[in-house]
């Protein structure tokens, strides 16, 4: 298989954003030189999330500067994770800070913008980046910059789904989510965020299966059919569904997740 981010690509924007993102998180090496594993974790992170948009952008048609615009968005979405965790010592934004209000300041501060080229590409980054963690989208969001917005989204979601299914069938995912009760139920205030709103967010969540539930609620979020086919062809969805207690308020919604899916992939 021919590798998603070429050669040719490496004075491109994107191949530009990745060399920085490499020296910026060197930075954060302790004295012993080495990268705290989970920093080690989000820095892989990223560059599966930029590979992930380019499969997305392919699967859409999208060539030449709009690909590698959202390339460019896509490997620096998470780049208000590092300065998070070594202030805070996590990763869990309602115990610190928004990392993607966070990610948007680093780049305004730190980034080399005069090495970009492009109309607008600095302000559609940076809206990019901080919209990318929210729970939605806000409909003000400019036409030109929403799909960029939207392709970062689900590229960020197809890596997340696959680093916890990978932690939790080796069995350490209090390595990746280590406030959580693998074992508990489901917190009620989930149960209603979904049967108001349609989906869950992090801050009710208390247990793996709160987790694996929210995740699955990603599915009305996502918003190309590229995006829903790869995570479709690496059986994802039925995934999580065989790892959810069933319960009366839960079931209807998981049933509801599959038909989406199936009109969507």
């Amino acid at each position: 298989m021919a590798r998603i981010i070429k050669e040719r690509d490496l004075m491109d924007n994107h191949g530009i954003s990745s060399e920085w993102l490499g020296t910026y998180i060197e930075g954060f090496r302790g004295k012993d030189g080495t990268l705290h594993p989970l920093l080690e974790v989000k820095r892989v992170h990223s560059m599966k999330v930029r590979d992930n948009c380019a499969l997305i952008a392919d699967g859409l048609g999208w060539t030449g500067s709009r690909r590698d615009l959202a390339l460019t968005a896509a490997v620096l979405h998470d780049a208000g994770r590092f300065l998070q965790f070594a202030d805070y010592g996590t990763f869990f934004d309602g115990a610190s800070v928004d990392h993607g209000d966070l990610g948007r300041r680093v780049l305004e501060e730190a980034f080399p913008w005069e090495r970009l080229e492009g109309e607008g590409v600095k302000e559609t980054v940076l809206e990019a980046v901080r919209l990318h963690n929210k729970k939605a989208l806000p409909a003000g969001v400019p036409p030109h910059l929403r799909p960029v917005a939207e392709i970062v989204r689900d590229s960020d979601k197809i890596d997340v789904f696959r680093l916890v299914r990978r932690h939790v069938e080796e069995n350490r995912v209090n390595d990746l989510l280590p406030r959580l009760d693998v074992n508990g139920g489901y917190s009620g205030e989930l149960i209603r965020e979904l049967e108001e709103d349609g989906q869950g967010s992090y801050r009710n969540v208390r247990s793996l299966a709160d987790f694996l539930l929210v995740q699955l609620s990603w599915a009305f979020d996502l918003n190309f059919a590229p995006s829903f086919r790869i995570l479709d062809g690496d059986g994802t969805f039925a995934w999580i569904a065989g790892r959810l207690p069933s319960h009366t308020a839960v079931d209807p919604f998981v049933d509801s997740v599959f038909r989406h899916v199936e009109a969507m992939a």
